[in-house]
């Protein structure tokens, strides 16, 4: 009885966890005791909501360390996807940052919907663009390497394209291809 009333609770927290998206890149995030500026969150990355105010919101990120970074967490195990690039030292792999709410959203969709057009606008320009789970993150990096070449974004329209691609990957984390 005490395994099904734990499950029980487990699946109520859990399902009553609100979970939001960072819609752009680049967004300034803080610590939300000090709020003093920390770092750099990537687009795409999720945390789940711990509380808000009228202009911030605390979430809770977790991701990986790579040994001797002591600047980067990264959305996977790999080590490829930067979600936090931080002004100091930091060594936890999971922790509360604030960021203003304009900059999140509790649909993953959103959060991706200008970097998916501008992929497919890109590179499908000479021939039909592939779907981002056909390839792994280092798959993406070598083939967007090559391509690049030819589509000729920006820097800025690549650095979109590349953390669209690789969150994408068979081996990313990101979901909203799947719903």
């Amino acid at each position: 009885m005490k395994k099904i009333l734990t499950i029980l609770v487990s699946f109520t927290f859990f399902a009553s966890a609100q979970i939001f998206y960072v819609i752009d890149d680049k967004v300034e995030v803080f610590d939300p005791i000090a709020n003093k500026k920390i770092g750099i969150i990537s687009r795409g990355t999720f945390g789940e909501k711990v509380k808000e105010d009228d202009e911030r919101i605390i979430l809770k990120v977790q991701g990986f360390l790579k040994n001797k970074d002591t600047k980067t967490l990264y959305a996977t195990k790999n080590t490829m996807l930067p979600l936090i690039v931080f002004d100091d030292d930091n060594n936890k792999n999971s922790l509360e940052i604030a960021i203003v709410k304009n900059k999140v959203s509790e649909d993953q969709i959103n959060a991706w919907a200008d970097a998916e057009i501008l992929y497919y606008d890109t590179c499908s320009m000479c021939h039909a663009a592939h779907a981002p789970k056909e390839h792994t993150m280092l798959e993406w990096e070598g083939i967007f390497t090559t391509m690049r070449a030819f589509a000729m974004p920006t820097d800025s329209e690549a650095d979109i394209i590349i953390q669209y691609l690789r969150a994408h990957a068979i081996d990313g984390y990101a979901t909203d291809d799947d719903e």
